[in-house]
């Protein structure tokens, strides 16, 4: 799986010169927490007849976070009347606040080495972007933008947790693959569509078990079959159920 999959196309975005105030709001509109400065550019494209068509790209400048706000506001309110010439937050300018030196990916980037680059450096986002142009000046323009939301979204849906079904958790003896290489043809045996499998380690060792996400209603002509051929699993939580809290 690479970014390109899974990053977010349609993009909300800031340029260098509009406000604080401006940009603070489109957060709160659209319900996220970084916003990509960039450079609106107009390129051509093909050549039609008689005209040019062009079209536009987004030079990637930096990107500006909500916690660079909340800094902006916080470093406001401690000011003292002495510096009653100093502009509101609001009126403050995106350049003079945003991160110019971004990490970024590409669209083919794997999605892994994705995730491990969020996980090492500690970011939340991560700007999708291609170089365009010659050696003499390269372009980074903008194509998406990839946060740990989107990641978490991509991990639930190649764990079939967006499909009807169940999961059940087969276990492989010493890392062996049998138990599951048998799982799958008894599956395929009883007409039983099994919409996912994940089996990693999760201590960087040896595979212990490996998750099936079947879709079947009733599932025990399955486990039945898995009982006799000495398969050992387990059922995995269907939900997640919340707590009631206490005040």
């Amino acid at each position: 799986m690479i970014v390109n999959e899974i990053m977010a196309k349609k993009l909300v975005t800031v340029k260098a010169d509009d406000t604080l105030s401006h940009a603070a709001n489109l957060m709160r509109q659209y319900q996220i927490h970084q916003l990509p400065v960039v450079r609106h550019v107009s390129k051509p494209d093909t050549q039609k007849h008689t005209y040019v068509v062009r079209h536009e790209v987004l030079i990637l400048e930096g990107v500006l976070t909500s916690h660079d706000i909340d800094v902006v506001v916080a470093v406001e309110k401690q000011n003292t009347s002495s510096d009653a010439l100093r502009r509101p937050w609001q009126e403050q300018r995106v350049v003079e606040v945003m991160h110019r030196g971004t990490i970024r990916v590409t669209p083919t980037t794997n999605v892994a080495a994705a995730a491990q680059l969020l996980v090492e450096r500690g970011l939340s986002y991560l700007p999708v972007v291609e170089y365009e142009g010659t050696e003499q000046e390269t372009q980074t323009v903008l194509v998406g933008f990839l946060t740990r939301s989107d990641l978490l979204i991509a991990l639930a849906r190649a764990m079939g947790a967006f499909e009807p079904g169940m999961d059940v958790v087969i276990e492989l003896p010493l890392g062996d693959l049998t138990p599951l290489a048998q799982t799958l043809l008894l599956a395929k045996e009883l007409h039983i569509q099994v919409r996912n499998v994940m089996a990693a380690p999760l201590d960087r060792k040896t595979l212990r078990v490996a998750t099936l996400r079947v879709g079947a209603i009733n599932p025990t002509p399955l486990l039945t079959r898995l009982r006799e051929a000495n398969i050992h699993y387990t059922f995995a939580t269907p939900s997640v159920q919340e707590g009631n809290t206490h005040a």
